[in-house]
């Protein structure tokens, strides 16, 4: 128990865990889940991030358009996850709008639906499902002519972002799971449109191709669990230094180069009272150095302010910081007073 406090005391990053969640959870969607009886030639995802005013965040609206190719005339029961979507939502079949058909969960027999007691789950295969009630489901009927079918589903997603820190990352999930269920599943073009207030942090797509705010990818599903692409608010050069190196950093470096000035001005006049105000007063300087420096990185990022957990806490490592900079500065003194004291006896 006293080691799990003196860990706590000294590195109050471990407490973070019993804060609130630091990120916020986004839509679930995929793919469209299928049938043996007809194959996706091609799937164009047309992804557009958007500002929402009222909450200060982005959203994607997704525009998916499907090529299907059937061998007969028939109606074809299709639909695809739809977790925490807002309410607009468009399916058309053939330019023509599809109504959606609230689904019967009790009653499903597609191969994927699984169903544990009172609970629905989505199985994508045996290590992954999802937990689904009949609001998380869109399910239309597609009236497919022979030969080649055009579906196009249209729908806003909430994004999943970080809810601490000085930059907000927002992560685009789209599960590509559901492509096995069909004959076959041709190649996928991604493409992503967003401000040029955003920039591009990662993909789990390949190398992909840009031009200017737009990035385009091609991919195929298979062997493929999801999609994954991860954009960030953008940061100029020296937000990005800062960002770098963090109010730790920052303050770190204060520390050093108060230690330094410090030690000149002992050498200078070595009397007592200038070790011992400065053992005082570094720490201190550190602190305000440090709680300061977050001030300095919001405003080389234009924001008034940002959460980063419990930073208070920081506060209970000063008399480790006090005891260890005393200690130092004291050893550091005594050697040069009794080197000193050396050359005057010689």
């Amino acid at each position: 128990m006293k080691k799990t406090l003196l860990l706590l005391l000294l590195f109050p990053l471990l407490m973070f865990g019993n804060m609130a969640k630091p990120w916020s959870d986004g839509s679930e969607h995929s793919v469209l889940f299928g049938s043996e009886n007809a194959s996706v030639k091609r799937e164009t995802i047309d992804i557009k991030l958007k500002y929402n005013a009222l909450d200060r965040h982005y959203f994607a609206t997704y525009t998916s358009r499907y090529i299907i190719n059937s061998q007969q005339k028939q109606i074809l029961p299709l639909l695809f996850i739809a977790i925490n979507l807002d309410e607009n939502k468009e399916i058309k079949v053939n330019n023509k709008i599809s109504k959606i058909i609230p689904l019967d969960l009790q009653n499903t027999a597609y191969p994927f639906i699984e169903k544990s007691g009172d609970q629905t789950f989505v199985k994508y295969d045996d290590a992954h499902k999802v937990y689904v009630n009949q609001n998380d489901l869109l399910y239309f009927a597609a009236d497919l002519e022979q030969g080649d079918n055009i579906i196009e589903v249209k729908y806003d997603a909430e994004l999943t972002y970080n809810t601490f820190g000085f930059i907000t990352n927002y992560e685009l999930k789209y599960s590509l799971a559901p492509s096995k269920f069909w004959k076959s599943f041709g190649p996928i073009d991604v493409k992503l449109t967003f401000g040029d207030e955003l920039e591009f942090k990662e993909s789990n797509l390949g190398k992909e191709k840009e031009d200017k705010n737009t990035l385009k990818w091609t991919i195929t599903p298979q062997n493929r669990e999801d999609l994954k692409i991860v954009i960030s608010e953008k940061t100029s050069f020296i937000s990005k230094v800062l960002l770098f190196i963090q109010p730790i950093g920052i303050s770190a470096i204060a520390l050093l180069a108060m230690f330094v000035l410090h030690l000149r001005l002992m050498k200078k006049n070595p009397k007592k009272y200038v070790m011992i105000l400065g053992i005082l007063l570094v720490p201190i300087l550190f602190y305000v150095i440090y709680f300061l420096s977050y001030d300095l990185i919001n405003f080389s990022l234009g924001k008034d302010y940002t959460k980063h957990g419990y930073v208070l806490l920081y506060v209970f490592t000063y008399p480790f910081l006090l005891l260890i900079y005393g200690l130092l500065v004291w050893f550091i003194y005594k050697r040069r007073k009794v080197k000193s004291e050396n050359l005057t006896k010689t």
